[in-house]
């Protein structure tokens, strides 16, 4: 071999390495994305990551889901976030927990199937608002206006996160 076709070869392989490490990488989103998130004057109860657990007594297979707990004076704000492997698990707990908490009929017609879904009100004493997005399930819960508030924020949150990650 000559030394011109050796250093070609290096050429090649080295420009091949340096492009290939140059690409753009993709980090797709998780739960614990989420854990940074916290609102102001709010204090930290608990936060906390699980795979494949339980909410509300609905089993939570394929699954990893956040559940955080903030509090301002004696109001309590529960979130979860749920990210499912597959949108069709994410729709069959959507109905399931939504039919529970809610009524049949509310649920039914609160989602359009395997896409989005939203339901709000107020359950057993407290606060909820819901929804879901594909493979996503969100859940706060509380008084109403600290998860309004709080779920307004988290969305402002959820954005700056999605964009910082596609960047």
């Amino acid at each position: 071999m000559k030394i011109r076709d050796l250093k070609k070869i290096l050429f090649l392989t080295f420009l091949v390495v340096f492009v290939g490490s140059c690409g753009v990488t993709f980090r797709e989103l998780t739960p614990s994305n989420y854990v940074g998130f916290s609102m102001e004057g709010y204090m930290e109860l608990t936060t906390e990551v699980v795979l494949d657990g339980t909410l509300d007594g609905f089993s939570l297979t394929d699954s990893v889901f956040l559940h955080k707990r903030l509090a301002k004076g004696t109001n309590v704000v529960e979130i979860y976030v749920i990210h499912f492997e597959k949108v069709s698990d994410a729709t069959s707990f959507w109905y399931s927990w939504g039919r529970e908490n809610f009524s049949t009929l509310r649920t039914a017609l609160s989602a359009i199937p395997l896409v989005y879904g939203e339901l709000k009100g107020e359950v057993f004493n407290e606060y909820i608002y819901a929804w879901f997005n594909g493979k996503w399930v969100y859940i706060f819960r509380g008084t109403e206006n600290s998860v309004k508030e709080t779920a307004r924020k988290f969305k402002s949150f959820m954005k700056e996160l999605k964009r910082s990650i596609e960047s």
